[in-house]
């Protein structure tokens, strides 16, 4: 089961997240920037998953500044998911990112080694956080608009993969072939693109879920996880 946690932002404010933490002892951390939906059962799921692999998982609720909580996945749902996700301050979401960074290093659960994993809407958060938060690796899960910040490839600062389908309609290939361009050389760097694999294939139960990328894809962050 997840807990219920409160972050200490810079500006005073108080930003909920939720947390899994391994049975025994202290372990490396994992800080998730959930779907544009929020933090769902799925979500959830993963953490746990995670935690029982030794790894304390943290995922804050990155809308608590404007339109805090988990949203439905039907129409009406899906539209206020989209609203709050084109109306997000980007820059502030980094802020509260860091925040939850400094947080997550210092609790008696972590060794003090981050990684970042960004699904959907979290994407672009794992590949900022590489870029801008001083953590020890980030992945991003069929991540969107990674492809705005490519000017910042030059302060890649740790190891980073990205995996997508070639199907999906959010994040086209010729966004990825930018990425691969800018950062695809670099050492530590992985992108992954799954053929016929539509956007969200890591939701189990979900029309679009490919168990081979969402076996692969995890295969990979936990092997990221296992060398920081």
């Amino acid at each position: 089961m997840t807990e219920i946690i409160a972050i200490a932002t810079a500006d005073g404010g108080t930003m909920p997240a939720e947390i899994a933490s391994p049975a025994l002892g202290s372990g490396k951390a994992i800080i998730m920037v959930a779907p544009i939906f929020g933090i769902e059962d799925g979500t959830r799921d993963i953490m746990e998953e995670y935690a029982a692999k030794g790894s304390v998982v943290v995922t804050p609720d990155m809308f608590w500044r404007t339109s805090p909580g988990t949203l439905g996945r039907d129409d009406i749902g899906r539209a206020k998911a989209v609203e709050r996700s084109e109306k997000f301050d980007v820059e502030q979401g980094v802020r509260d990112l860091g925040d939850a960074v400094a947080f997550v290093k210092a609790m008696p659960q972590s060794n003090g080694k981050v990684a970042v994993f960004g699904y959907c809407f979290g994407g672009r958060f794992a590949y900022l956080a590489a870029t801008r938060l001083g953590v020890d690796a980030a992945v991003s899960f069929h991540g969107v608009a990674i492809g705005q910040h490519l000017d910042e490839a030059d302060n890649l600062a740790c190891p980073l993969a990205i995996h997508v389908g070639d199907q999906d309609p959010v994040v086209p290939m010729d966004e990825i072939a930018a990425t691969k361009a800018a950062i695809g050389a670099k050492p530590g760097v992985e992108i992954r693109v799954y053929p016929g694999v539509a956007h969200g294939f890591t939701g189990k139960g979900r029309a679009n879920y490919d168990e081979f990328a969402d076996r692969e894809s995890n295969r990979a962050a936990a092997a990221l996880i296992e060398a920081m």
